[in-house]
């Protein structure tokens, strides 16, 4: 006969466990965090072999092409990613949804990547032939599409799949480098094609397979109806929210040089890794804010407690042990410290701003997000540009975006948070 202490603590934690599955927020959130935790360490590792496989220089003008990578697929998302997320779970018509999202996607895409690749030379990036072309707008056309997939299992709160999918494109991401040494800048880059094309694949079969999918549907026009104001408004702020992130590599190789270039990579490649965690929780978070019902303040409690939880132990030992994460990549990227920390401790910050950040997007305050975007980009770039004569020059313009985005973004979130009483908004 076993204790009756031991009973109880077992019952206890069958409890658990029940509650944690059936909780859609807890469950999609784990899987959506495990996907980050293997996306940043293979993004380390990616990194890592890089820094030991190919030259600073090589390095420096891949991080400009990604830079140019992120800025296409930007433009061409058209909003879909959030509207995706927004929509979808209630739709009756979900593969037809997906299937005109990808098509609108698709045109963009393609658009984006021939008009950026003929700007290579004010990026840095010298000598480009025309496989260099080809492959960059492979790449956009195929990593602007990838979100739409992975909004759909977050949308459906089947967040399992976006963990498979990204976990074989992080596979052979990883590997890829390995057989392309001494191809320079562009054997670093097509990694992400590699990968893309991977996870792509991975993703249909799922959603087809698992979930019913039917991508063999007819887009239509009335997929999108009621949808246009918060797709387009979402574009913009997303699009204008998105430019110091893409257009700051390009900045710093341009102006710097490829070295300052594979050094700030490296420095913000580990800030991305705090970032994505508050993200990461912030994509389950707008996902239940979607389909709630009544309140949403319980919601609300938990996403800010998981994200600080997450947050603060993983910003003190990046902070602490800033050197040592440096001197595993390559000795020479340690000279990335001081920029380092300065930001590590800005990156605390953007936990209020995911949060407010989801709830004015509940709201509909696209408007308003997108002055908020916009006011950061401007400080960003523009102090940059003008007065940033270092890596530190340009972490300081980092930073002041992000005080800007704290307090416009948490002043707005709490009047619209008042103005509706924490009470959800009917389509």
């Amino acid at each position: 006969m076993q204790p009756t202490g031991k009973i109880s603590v077992r019952r206890h934690a069958a409890n658990f466990y029940r509650n944690f599955v059936g909780d859609s927020f807890y469950r999609n959130s784990t899987y959506l965090l495990i996907n980050m935790v293997v996306s940043t360490g293979s993004g380390f590792l990616f990194v890592v072999i890089c820094a030991h496989l190919f030259t600073q220089a090589s390095f420096g003008y891949a991080t400009s092409l990604l830079g140019a990578l992120g800025l296409a697929t930007a433009f061409a998302n058209v909003g879909m990613n959030r509207t995706v997320v927004r929509f979808m779970g209630r739709s009756t018509n979900q593969s037809q949804d997906l299937v005109t999202n990808i098509l609108l996607v698709s045109g963009f895409s393609l658009l984006s990547g021939i008009i950026l690749s003929h700007f290579f030379s004010s990026f840095g990036i010298r000598h480009v032939d025309p496989l260099v072309v080809i492959i960059f707008i492979s790449t956009v056309f195929l990593m602007s599409i990838k979100p739409l997939f992975d909004n759909a299992f977050i949308a459906i709160r089947e967040s399992s799949g976006t963990l498979i999918e990204n976990s074989l494109s992080c596979v052979a991401r990883v590997l890829f480098p390995l057989f392309v040494i001494g191809s320079g800048y562009i054997g670093i880059f097509s990694a992400q094609l590699a990968g893309v094309i991977l996870a792509i694949a991975a993703s249909v079969y799922l959603l087809k397979r698992r979930h019913g999918f039917n991508f063999l549907v007819k887009p239509s026009r009335t997929s999108m109806d009621g949808k246009w104001r918060f797709a387009l408004g979402s574009y913009t702020s997303d699009l204008v929210g998105g430019l110091p992130t893409s257009v700051l590599p390009i900045i710093v190789v341009a102006r710097l040089g490829a070295v300052a270039g594979a050094l700030w990579y490296v420095a913000m490649q580990i800030i991305n890794v705090l970032l994505t965690v508050s993200g990461t929780v912030s994509q389950a978070l707008f996902a239940e804010l979607a389909n709630a019902e009544g309140n949403i303040n319980r919601v609300l409690k938990k996403a800010s407690l998981s994200m600080y939880a997450l947050l603060v132990p993983l910003s003190v030992g990046v902070f602490v042990l800033a050197p040592y994460i440096l001197r595993l990549l390559h000795g020479n990227y340690v000279a990335a410290e001081h920029v380092l920390r300065l930001m590590t401790i800005f990156a605390l910050i953007g936990v209020a701003n995911f949060i407010t950040g989801s709830i004015l997007q509940l709201y509909k305050k696209v408007l308003y997000i997108t002055v908020v975007n916009t006011a950061n980009a401007v400080v960003v770039i523009f102090y940059c540009l003008l007065f940033a004569h270092n890596l530190d020059g340009i972490a300081i313009g980092w930073m002041l975006g992000e005080v800007v985005n704290l307090v416009l973004f948490v002043v707005g979130g709490i009047v619209v948070h008042r103005q509706y009483h924490g009470n959800i908004l009917v389509d």
